[in-house]
């Protein structure tokens, strides 16, 4: 896959630690936007990467990158995931990465936790695949969507974007409790976070990825606070505070 066709060209690099520490390890941010806005891109995290860099009391030992992927209806699943996962393993060889933690926002969140799990039979190479998978130490997902069935119960007339980015959801969807078995060995740091204040998602996505991974007995941590609007979140200083005394590397 080429570097225009996946958008890897257009990957932020916020900061990077200095030579001397180990640079091997990395915060990568993934936007949301529903599949289909253009307005959503990978700048949408400079704001919460300064506040990181500015507020952590000695440099970051890891470097912030955020990466884009193809939007909808130009392309429909598994193209976003696809993408997400092409371009975390070109970071990876890039810059020699060794570890990495997603932090993903609304379908950002969506799409960390699909990578996480990612069923193989949707990726042409399972070396790119794998080479991520077994550096994937951390998930933070931020007001992320979890069920198409339940978003669409609660919220009818968001089918106008996820009808872009599934041909058929109730086929191509796999809903999260369907996956919480291919969880990664490496995966250790699971971070479920709720802004009370988001205007476009309610708490029952968050309510229920705590149920799935309730159920399957998986350990992870949540943060549910006022971080704002849903498009204010990327830019909160309470989720920054959250990041910098939750992201911990093996």
């Amino acid at each position: 896959m080429g570097t225009d066709e996946s958008r890897y060209g257009r990957t932020e690099t916020f900061y990077r630690p200095q030579p001397s520490s180990d640079a091997g390890k990395a915060l990568v941010f993934i936007h949301g936007g529903a599949w289909i806005d253009e307005a959503c891109t990978p700048t949408v995290f400079k704001q919460l990467s300064a506040l990181l860099a500015h507020r952590s009391e000695q440099e970051l030992a890891y470097s912030l990158f955020s990466i884009d992927y193809r939007l909808s209806p130009n392309v429909r699943h598994p193209v976003h995931v696809q993408d997400v996962v092409e371009n975390l393993y070109r970071l990876v060889e890039d810059h020699r990465l060794t570890s990495l933690q997603l932090v993903g926002h609304s379908v950002g969140a969506t799409l960390a936790w699909q990578t996480a799990v990612a069923d193989e039979s949707l990726f042409p190479s399972l070396d790119r695949l794998n080479t991520v998978r077994s550096r994937l130490q951390g998930v933070f997902m931020v007001d992320g969507i979890y069920s198409l069935a339940q978003l669409l119960d609660e919220y009818p007339n968001y089918d106008y974007f996820v009808s872009q980015a599934f041909a058929d959801y109730t086929r191509d969807f796999e809903e999260f409790e369907q996956s919480t078995d291919r969880l990664p060995e490496t995966l250790r740091h699971i971070h479920l976070i709720h802004s009370y204040g988001d205007e476009l998602l309610s708490l029952r996505q968050s309510n229920y990825m705590s149920s799935v991974l309730q159920k399957a007995r998986i350990s992870f941590s949540s943060y549910f606070d006022d971080m704002g609007l849903h498009d204010e979140v990327p830019r909160n200083a309470k989720l920054a505070n959250y990041l910098l005394h939750n992201v911990k590397f093996a």
